[in-house]
């Protein structure tokens, strides 16, 4: 069977929702093939599959939560602590759920980012989970996470420890990058609580849509090692265990 051929068929297998479907049949066509090794690896059924351990459970973002995605760009102050530079949604919900669903079904090297909602134990959405600048040459990505305020104690954390667990062991990347806005105090505390450790300081690297002046962003690092920490291992057991 031909590359394109297959790459359609298991393009329309994703568009239906059957993703386990297209990790067999991906498996079937292209396994032997060194060069199509990547392929096989971006139809993993994980991809799509809600993950959930103890106070906190993570689904990949579709056009079902249109309505909740509308709810977080209304929230001038959600967005600017979660992504200040985050693009406007469309006018139409029709548009926006279109957006999510292609946004849902693409592979790793077609959108470069997976997104989840983040939700507590009873499955109400608080927040959003994101890897973007996917790199699957060099294994790494940039994480963003945003939570309403009033969220379940612990829930931010909780998503984090989860993420590290499928980014690591799952998936088995090799390294987590974080932005953080020198003015974000908290979030740089929080950030290298977890074990990310600060690699430099880039000097008036972005605008700050608010005042308008450029701003410092420290980059930082996440290695397995540094993931797993004795510290980040009682979280784990505390969090996600329940």
């Amino acid at each position: 069977m031909h590359i394109e051929s297959v790459l359609e068929t298991l393009h329309a297998l994703r568009a239906d929702g059957k993703f386990e479907e297209a990790f067999e049949f991906s498996k079937e066509h292209l396994a032997g093939q060194a060069q199509y090794q990547s392929i096989i690896f971006q139809h993993k059924p994980i991809f799509w599959s809600n993950i959930r351990a103890g106070v906190c459970e993570l689904t990949r973002r579709n056009a079902q939560d249109c309505e909740f995605v509308r709810q977080l760009w209304r929230d001038s102050d959600f967005i600017y602590r979660f992504h200040r530079h985050a693009p406007e949604l469309p006018a139409t919900d029709a548009r926006l759920r279109e957006i999510l669903n292609a946004e849902y079904i693409a592979t790793l090297a077609e959108s470069k980012a997976i997104h989840w909602v983040v939700r507590c134990k009873h499955k109400k959405p608080w927040g959003l989970l994101s890897l973007t600048e996917i790199s699957m040459a060099h294994q790494r990505a940039e994480v963003l996470l945003g939570v309403l305020p009033g969220a379940p104690m612990g829930l931010s954390t909780a998503a984090m420890l989860i993420l590290f667990q499928f980014f690591f062991k799952a998936i088995h990347f090799n390294k987590l990058i974080s932005y953080v806005y020198d003015d974000n105090a908290h979030s740089l505390k929080g950030t290298v609580h977890l074990g990310f450790q600060i690699e430099g300081v880039l000097k008036r690297h972005a605008m700050d849509p608010k005042t308008g002046s450029f701003v410092n962003l420290r980059q930082l690092g996440l290695l397995q090692e540094n993931a797993f920490s004795p510290g980040n291992a009682v979280l784990m057991k505390r969090l996600l265990s329940r």
